[in-house]
């Protein structure tokens, strides 16, 4: 063939006619591959999560049309995470979801909350675009919606977050949870509706999950209130507890140990009463008899007090899954605890779970509780 007729058969159109009409057919061109977007960038140091931040801007992700939702592979110089969920400002992520993260100064960050993702300052880390999470959209949106504003929520119980755990052999009156009472009104005006209804309800130790001894103080030097007063007198235990709260056995040790050493009512909280007050509360309730669906509905409630959800809904049904699921998972199979990676959190399954044997063999044959002791935890807080 000529060469000058060459660019025309990139072009090249057939002509064909079948019973007098005419058909025009051309070659398809190969835009059919899209091309899979991937950027490496450096670690810079550490995000608001403690976890990588890089310096890879959330811009570069939006200008190829990616947008909160989308999944990526994380490869590190020294490990490879996949279906990490791209978020905006931490909305939208459960205990052990795997993120990349748009920060609020622009650039991104990667993680996954329940455990530290270990990349050094300097190093490099390469995501990857392989597709769009489905769950993503049935996901409550953490903080979206949420205010400080106490005329936003029908009452001082849900603006507080603050309910008793009811259910199973549970006494009544003995446990409830909330929001944290230890904030500076200011800042957080649920905190002082947490004070008025943890006097109300007569509770008598204060287990503050996110706090340890100097933060305690820190709040009794400059804050007045029922649960300020309860520390003042030395009527609460602060563990520390940190997001990897599921590995911190000394400190779920210590937590069951205060209980067995003082007498409730007691008032279990972190921050907001979410994560690591589920997880603690949940554990509680299967050593007391109560169903799963009372367990259920108790986990789900701190969501739905925060975040305008309504139980029953697809997003309530979502909640279930991701913590009363992930959480009765790692009680019940606790020898998988040490690393969460290996655990293929989308094919769980704990409907066949005995709750009160998991949870009674995690106390026991996990945490180093002896029988006895167990048995008198029970005993504080059943009929």
């Amino acid at each position: 063939m000529n060469s000058k007729y060459k660019p025309l058969v990139a072009a090249l159109m057939v002509i064909v006619i079948f019973g007098g009409s005419l058909t025009v057919c051309f070659w398809p061109s190969d835009t059919s591959k899209e091309e899979v977007f991937s950027v490496t960038g450096e670690v810079t140091g550490l995000s608001s999560y403690n976890q990588p931040a890089l310096d890879i801007k959330a811009e570069t992700l939006l200008e190829h049309k990616i947008t909160p939702g989308a999944l990526f592979q994380i490869e590190t110089e020294n490990e490879t995470f996949n279906d990490a969920i791209l978020l905006n400002n931490y909305l939208g992520i459960f205990m052990f979801d795997i993120f990349v993260n748009i920060e609020s100064d622009g650039y991104i960050s990667i993680g996954c909350v329940g455990k530290l993702i270990t990349a050094d300052v300097g190093s490099s880390v390469t995501i990857t675009h392989t597709g769009t999470s489905q769950r993503y959209g049935k996901v409550p949106h953490y903080n979206e919606g949420s205010t400080n504003n106490r005329a936003d929520y029908p009452s001082d119980e849900v603006f507080g977050n603050f309910y008793e755990v009811t259910g199973g052999n549970l006494k009544d009156g003995i446990l409830y949870r909330s929001f944290s009472p230890l904030y500076s009104p200011d800042k957080q005006a649920r905190s002082t509706y947490v004070n008025e209804l943890a006097e109300e309800a007569g509770i008598q130790f204060e287990i503050a999950l996110s706090y340890n001894d100097a933060s305690v103080k820190k709040a009794v030097d400059s804050l007045e209130g029922y649960c300020i007063t309860l520390c003042k007198e030395g009527k609460y235990v602060a563990p520390g507890m940190g997001y990897l709260y599921f590995q911190e056995k000394e400190k779920t040790a210590l937590v069951l140990q205060s209980i067995l050493d003082n007498d409730g009512a007691y008032l279990v909280h972190c921050n907001v009463g979410r994560d690591r007050t589920g997880f603690i509360i949940l554990l509680l309730q299967a050593l007391c008899g109560c169903t799963a669906d009372e367990m259920k509905e108790c986990e789900a409630k701190a969501f739905c007090n925060l975040y305008h959800i309504d139980m029953g809904t697809e997003e309530f049904r979502t909640v279930v899954d991701c913590t009363y699921g992930r959480n009765m998972y790692l009680i019940a199979n606790y020898d998988e605890i040490p690393d969460i990676f290996v655990i293929d959190w989308n094919n769980i399954d704990v409907t066949t779970v005995d709750t009160f044997t998991a949870a009674y063999d995690y106390c026991t044959d996990y945490l180093g509780f002896s029988d006895s002791d167990i048995d008198s935890l029970i005993g504080k807080l059943c009929n």
